[in-house]
């Protein structure tokens, strides 16, 4: 128990003796006879919830005992919010402090004006302590036992007078739990603020029962709330073993909870952001640079919808970062892309959708269920992508146009799924086919492109089956059953050489590069943290790195930083970007080329290339042309 729960209990221990008797029946009576009343109300607090489930804009007219308050309005010129905590809601002024203490067994939480930090705000006695013009409230539940037959809600919070811990009201749900509220006020707070404190108790429902899924802290700052399909949203931050957290919560039973870290690093884009999707839709949140000055969310049919940046409070100890949060509407795919914009209204995600995602051809496997072909539009360019419903899957970008008459696109496999295998195809082609080195022969599917502009006639398809190897050829037959083209499917399959001798050699010391990052990160626990200074001593000894320009024959290692969750890549843990560049007239750099490289979570890696003096993962994109060559 701290000072301010132990402060309050002797306080109201003082107002319950000093409270009126009732004649009958006898006090220690009547407090257990009340706690055991619950039948006689179930009805009215079960209807009660689920209006408060159903909609936000109605709890200020609701309350537990179905009293209907006086309108409230906020203060001139003010806009309030709705809340729903696990155990009460409630409508307060938007730019206000709202802090979930946390516990299961009913309210407890704090409502100011000022920023109190995430622990619960006593003044002590002393009236000084209280900010200049500020107001604060607490409401908690079993700090004080009536020794006299409690009052029942409604009850008013009296805040006429001024001081510190000058103002309380106490009484008890139809539950038989007691709740006390108790509010410090400054001398010079104003009477908007106070009549605004007043409503926004007068606004107060509780439930015994949770109203909305766990908040993951022991103390939450609430920092915004909307309504959803399934029922009103918070998005609120909190600290957890030495960092900043965001999390979200919906009503109980939603599954719509979640929580994701604060990293060190500023993004650069959309990088530490993640999302909660359902069949209805989906909450997306997580933070940004703060030179974002405008974000929407996109989905990957291309709607678009509006996504909201909130100003972080100082006392969760992340600077130039802010929180972007939004709802979806609708069935949609597998991710939704946060699209950032600055004060010129230029895009800061270096790879985004620019267009709907265009299906070429579904399906459904007898093993991995229901699949998609598509088409996925990229400011880099056109991707192909193949994913079963309720399975793994990805695209790669970006598609160029068909030189003859057949070529492997990609191909993929999970550890407990089918793989998959893309080609693509001329009209001339009329079948293809998995020969397996272990025997089998997997037929495939040929669907038209329906975007003629790209060159491509078609897209081939095979989905093998998990207990067979991908390992083998992929065959291309004309109508007369002529074979047109093979392609070798290998898993650890030689990489393509450069275009010329002087770029292959850059690529072939980047991925060399690249390998060494990844034995790096393996005997390191899957962390890069320390690998600036163990450039020249734990790394590849073949290869001469450092960590600032580009210079003739070495390997540049920039961008060494921990990774948040990005809805374009999935990725988490440790990124890194490799450069390196043939040599121009008289020793100059000449052509330029990158390696992004993530280290995830679970010590697996993840590569982007492209032809950029990459300072960062994201920067490095596009991939690597010539390849057609």
């Amino acid at each position: 128990m701290n000072d301010l729960e132990r402060d309050l209990r002797e306080l109201f221990e003082l107002k319950a003796r000093d409270a009126s008797i009732s004649a009958e029946p006898a006090s220690t009576l009547v407090r257990r006879a009340r706690r055991r009343q619950l039948a006689t109300v179930t009805a009215s607090v079960v209807l009660g919830v689920a209006l408060v489930v159903a909609s936000i804009a109605g709890i200020s007219a609701l309350t537990s005992s179905g009293h209907e308050p006086k309108p409230i309005g906020p203060p001139e010129g003010r806009g309030l919010r709705s809340v729903v905590l696990p155990h009460a809601a409630l409508s307060y002024p938007s730019g206000w402090y709202l802090l979930e203490l946390g516990g299961r067994d009913g309210p407890r939480f704090q409502i100011s004006n000022f920023d109190p930090g995430l622990e619960t705000f006593d003044c002590g006695g002393d009236p000084a302590k209280v900010p200049a013009g500020g107001v604060v409230m607490t409401v908690l539940g079993g700090v004080v036992e009536w020794v006299d037959q409690p009052r029942m809600w409604p009850v008013e919070l009296d805040t006429t007078t001024s001081g510190c811990d000058v103002a309380s009201a106490a009484w008890q749900t139809p539950e038989g739990d007691d709740l006390i509220a108790t509010a410090s006020l400054a001398p010079d707070a104003s009477a908007d603020d106070r009549n605004a404190l007043a409503k926004a108790f007068g606004s107060l429902v509780t439930s015994g029962e949770p109203m909305t899924e766990d908040f993951l802290g022991s103390a939450n700052l609430v920092l915004d709330s909307a309504d959803s399909p399934v029922g009103p949203v918070a998005l609120y931050g909190y600290r957890e073993n030495g960092s900043a957290w965001l999390g979200i919560a919906g009503p109980a039973g939603s599954r719509l909870a979640g929580g994701g870290q604060i990293g060190r690093d500023i993004p650069v884009a959309d990088e530490g952001v993640t999302m909660n999707l359902d069949a209805w839709g989906g909450v997306v949140w997580g933070d940004v640079s703060s030179a974002a000055t405008k974000a929407e969310l996109q989905t990957v049919e291309g709607r678009t919808f509006p996504a909201s940046l909130i100003r972080l409070p100082q006392t969760l100890g992340v600077e130039d970062h802010q929180a972007v949060w939004g709802i979806v509407e609708g069935t949609t795919g597998d991710r939704v892309t946060t699209l950032l914009y600055d004060l010129q209204g230029n895009p800061l995600n270096s790879y985004f959708q620019t267009g709907a995602r265009v299906t070429v051809a579904t399906g459904t496997d007898p093993e991995g269920g229901s699949w998609e072909l598509y088409l996925e539009p990229t400011n880099d360019g056109t991707g192909l992508g193949f994913s079963f419903t309720h399975g793994g899957g990805g695209s790669g970008c970006c598609l160029q146009p068909l030189k003859g008459d057949f070529k492997l696109d990609g191909y993929g496999s999970g550890s407990d799924e089918p793989s998959d295998i893309t080609s693509l195809a001329s009209d001339a082609v009329t079948r293809i086919e998995f020969e397996a080195a272990s025997g089998e022969r997997i037929d495939g599917g040929l669907y038209p492109v329906p975007d003629a502009s790209l060159g491509i006639p078609q897209i081939g398809l095979v989905i093998v089956p998990s207990h067979v190897a991908l390992e083998g050829q992929l065959v291309a037959y004309d109508a007369s059953g002529d074979e047109l083209g093979r392609e070798d499917i290998i898993r650890d399959n030689p990489e393509p050489p450069g275009p010329t001798n002087e770029i292959d050699v850059v690529w072939e010391r980047l991925r060399n590069a690249r390998d060494a990052i990844q034995d790096y990160a393996a005997g390191h626990q899957g962390s890069l943290s320390r690998l600036n200074g163990d450039l020249s001593l734990k790394l590849d000894p073949f290869i001469r790195w450092n960590d600032g320009e580009l210079a003739d024959g070495q390997v540049s290692v920039r961008g060494v930083a921990r990774a948040g969750g990005s809805e374009v890549t999935g990725l988490s843990g440790w990124n890194v970007v490799l450069a390196s560049a043939t040599v121009g007239p008289n020793g100059s750099v000449g052509s330029v080329y990158c390696i992004a490289v993530n280290i995830d979570e679970g010590g697996g890696a993840n590569f982007r290339y492209g032809t950029q003096d990459a300072q960062s993962y994201d920067e490095c994109h596009g991939g690597w042309p010539g390849l057609e060559q």
